[in-house]
């Protein structure tokens, strides 16, 4: 699949200053390119109300929201539980 990442996805983890948290999240990216849908990925689940977007659970605090369209996912937003809903989508 084809990956896009946000200047507001970028600006999120440059505030994460936490090093385990960060290679999470490059971690994902790396997975986001091997996938062929969104169905083969793990912790990933569409928001209600919200056609295209997603959410991905990957610590027990931190979320990455995403749309996906056809053979492209955005990385929208990145960040805690707390802020995480109000920012995204």
């Amino acid at each position: 699949m084809n990956i896009e990442i946000s200047k507001s996805f970028v600006k999120d983890t440059q505030k994460i200053t936490d090093k385990r948290i960060l290679a999470k999240i490059q971690q994902i990216l790396i997975e986001a390119k091997q996938i062929e849908s969104l169905t083969d990925w793990a912790n990933v689940e569409a928001l209600t109300g919200y056609q295209g977007f997603y959410r991905i659970r990957f610590d027990y605090r931190y979320r990455i929201g995403i749309y996906c369209e056809k053979e492209t996912i955005q990385f929208l937003r990145v960040g805690s539980r707390e802020s995480f809903y109000k920012k995204f989508p």
